[in-house]
């Protein structure tokens, strides 16, 4: 019997090296993953000091990301309680001049609203606004942060001079992105503040009417399914002092944090998903309104879909070089989108 293979075998076996080659890729591929995100993990679980101390020694080694590896590096020495080194840290952004997302001021005006310069705070944004900027994010944030310090009439103010600057400015797709997002908000507050609904409201619910059309489930459903609830951190320890049998339920924040990264990467093809940043006393308010017990998962769903039926959450992904959408301070790339 002859050793030769025939032509159909011979076409089978090549078929079947490419078959392998093929397979052996697929395989390096996922080990590259399994090791991108086993990294991922493991600076996640790494307490903010040493973050804040990584954070400093990349500025360091990288000159164009020094402004940005700065501003990272004071919001984790603002969670590890060092106020003093956050404090240094952000003036040190802020003097080198490089490119942050938003603005390097900004930040810090966060950071003296958050620990008590309310005064000097408001300086800085005041300051900012003076020069011209036309990036939504700062008056979104600027706003949301009066918001969470129950300030809500400061919040609407930097809603409506955000929304006010931006039409002006005329019909570029990123400016209509912004218009909407500070309209949504701005008609969050003004609903807060059970103010009767004006044309910006409508202009603002329209929209978001015409976007949800877009999408063939109904609006209830769009919600529930995509709208993910997530506790920033400071609220994750309001929210831990408050009901501490949640410690079962999402460990500690950086494992909250992971956990709803990877429900968001796992939302299925086609559909948009969104997190819904809550607060414990929005969360009260929302459980007190509906008899809902707020310790239950089902309720914090129906809140985070509540969230996202008033525009009060934000889309997923961010892009890479974005803020990350957990509220840490750093690009996406650098935190929690690593492993994309």
């Amino acid at each position: 019997m002859s050793g030769e293979m025939s032509a159909s075998e011979r076409r089978e076996y090549r078929a079947l090296l490419r078959e392998q080659e093929r397979l052996l890729a697929e395989r390096e591929q996922l080990r590259s993953e399994f090791d991108a995100l086993a990294a991922d993990i493991d600076e996640l679980s790494r307490p903010p000091r040493e973050m804040a101390e990584l954070c400093e020694e990349a500025a360091a080694a990288d000159p164009e990301e020094r402004a940005q590896n700065l501003s990272e590096a004071a919001g984790y020495w603002a969670m590890d309680g060092e106020l003093d080194r956050a404090k240094r840290a952000h003036l040190a952004a802020i003097a080198d001049g490089g490119p942050v997302p938003g603005d390097a001021r900004v930040w810090y005006a966060v950071f003296q609203l958050e620990h008590g310069d309310e005064q000097a705070g408001t300086a800085l944004l005041e300051t900012v606004f003076a020069e011209g900027t036309d990036d939504y994010v700062f008056y979104e944030t600027a706003a949301e942060t009066f918001e969470a310090m129950e300030q809500p009439q400061q919040a609407l103010r930097w809603f409506e001079a955000g929304l006010s600057r931006l039409r002006v400015l005329g019909e570029d797709t990123d400016e209509e992105f912004g218009e909407h997002r500070l309209a949504l908000g701005r008609r969050r507050i003004r609903q807060s503040l059970d103010l009767p609904e004006d044309a910006d409201d409508q202009w603002a619910e329209q929209e978001r009417g015409d976007w949800l059309e877009e999408d063939p489930r109904s609006e209830e459903a769009y919600s529930v399914a995509l709208a993910t609830f997530y506790l920033p951190e400071l609220e994750f320890a309001h929210a831990l002092r408050r009901w501490p049998e949640l410690r079962e339920q999402y460990g500690n924040h950086d494992e909250h944090r992971a956990q709803v990264e990877r429900n968001l990467r796992a939302t299925e093809p086609g559909r948009s998903p969104r997190v819904a940043a809550a607060t414990v006393a929005g969360l009260v308010e929302y459980a007190d309104a509906e008899s809902l017990d707020p310790a239950r998962s089902q309720t914090r769903a129906a809140y985070a879909a509540e969230l996202s039926r008033t525009g009060a959450d934000t889309s997923w992904p961010p892009g890479r070089n974005d803020p990350c959408w957990c509220g840490s301070f750093r690009k996406y790339k650098k935190c929690c989108g690593r492993p994309g």
